[in-house]
Order: C-alpha cells, then structure tokens, then sequence
C-alpha cells in the first residue's frame, strides 16, 4: 500500500470578491454573498458573519500581525482565525488582516480592542458602497500529496490544488477562467490564484473549491489551464 504523504507549509490566495461595509466604527469589509450576509449602517445581532477584512492604519509586517493573533489566541478570550492580507479599497491595495470563525458580529469589536493594546490600529468606517475588489491573504496550508502536481486540502475536502509552470498576473488569469468556464459542460466551480513554499522554491498553484469535483473534473479544468498558458506564449 502506497504510503500517503503530507505537506505542511505556507503561501498565499488571490481572488476577486464582491465586498460591502459592516456597521462598526472601525472600517470592517464582509463578503457580499445573497446570503446570509449582512451589509448595512448598523451590526445584526444574530447570523454567522462571513469572512471579515479589517482595514488597518498602517502597512504592519506580517510579523507583527501574525505574533498579535498569536497572542490574542492564546489568552484563550476569543474565538477566530486570522491572517495578514492586502484588499483593493480607494483603488489600490490596502494592508488588512482577515478574520474568520467569528461566531457572532457582536464578538468582534473586543476582538479589534485587542489588536489595539498590541498596537495594531485600523482605519475608520467611513461611507462605502459594495464593490469587486481583489484579495491577497497569506494562508496556511495542510494538504495531501496526491501526485507532483495535485494537492488535496485536509482541512476542506472540496478544496484542491495543482501546480501552474508560470507566474499569472490575475487579469491573465481571471480571463483564463472566464474563458474555461464558457466551454465546459461542468463550469460549476470556484478558482482562485495562489502560490506555496517548498524546498525548491515558491511555487505558483491554482485552488480549485467544488463540492463535486472528480478526479477526472479536475484534471479537465487543470488541462485546460495549462493549454491556456501555452497559448500565452504564442
């Protein structure tokens, strides 16, 4: 019996998000969704919030933040995870750090003090109306290796990975996938770009989210990406 084998490691996830305002005094975003989420002038007290992108002041290292999070975790007084990333607000990017797991969105503002007294401060809310914007958000992974190229995540089992030869810059890539979800007859599928750390070196990868991706699914999408991408050369 083939012996299974996992990686442990650490990288980055890019994609593109409809985001609206959450009503607190700090400049919070949430995943716009149908639903359930919530955008609105003041804080539901009640539904699961979705991912949160707090807006900091300043660009901290990710040190900084990661040692924050760290800190506040261990004191055991809240439940969350989160992590640096960067969001396209005011037409550029701005540092953040992305919050999940948050059981309600009354938890969040003593969560944000905390920051605070590690010295962490965020931007204030101010009027803004949803947008697309892009998102970059360090992640860390644990998957198994399903061959050189194809990792499967052991914490969601909808979420697969595989190997790209070359660096996409994310309008190449977002048309890429426009293009392979019009000429599949299965388009139902998410796709984000990210990259991994390996011994080798940084390695650029795709993250495919499908609650019924087959193993011959997934190879048709990775194909098609990778026909594409020779094409770019052309």
């Amino acid at each position: 019996m083939n012996q299974r084998i996992f990686l442990e490691t650490i990288g980055t996830i890019e994609k593109k998000e409809m985001l609206g305002p959450v009503g607190y005094k700090e400049l919070v975003l949430e995943l716009f969704l149908p639903f359930p989420g919530y955008h609105g002038t003041t804080v539901p007290d009640h539904i699961k919030p979705n991912s949160l992108f707090a807006i900091t002041r300043s660009k901290y290292t990710e040190e900084k933040i990661i040692r924050a999070i760290q800190k506040i975790k261990n004191e055991g007084k809240f439940t969350f995870d989160g992590t640096p990333g960067l969001v396209t607000l005011f037409n550029m990017l701005n540092p953040c750090i992305r919050f999940k797991d948050i059981e309600t969105y009354d938890d969040f503002p003593p969560i944000l003090r905390a920051f605070g007294e590690e010295g962490i401060e965020f931007m204030s809310n101010r009027k803004i109306e949803p947008f697309t914007g892009i998102i970059k958000v360090k992640k860390y992974f644990l998957v198994e290796v399903l061959s050189d190229y194809v990792f499967k995540d052991v914490e969601d089992e909808n979420m697969q990975y595989f190997t790209i030869p070359v660096q996409l810059r994310f309008p190449q890539f977002e048309k890429i996938t426009l293009d392979i979800k019009n000429n599949l007859t299965d388009p139902k599928f998410d796709a984000a770009l990210g990259t991994i750390f390996r011994k080798t070196g940084l390695i650029d990868i795709i993250r495919i989210y499908d609650d019924q991706c087959t193993p011959e699914k997934l190879e048709t999408i990775r194909n098609k990406y990778l026909n594409a991408i020779r094409n770019l050369s052309k």
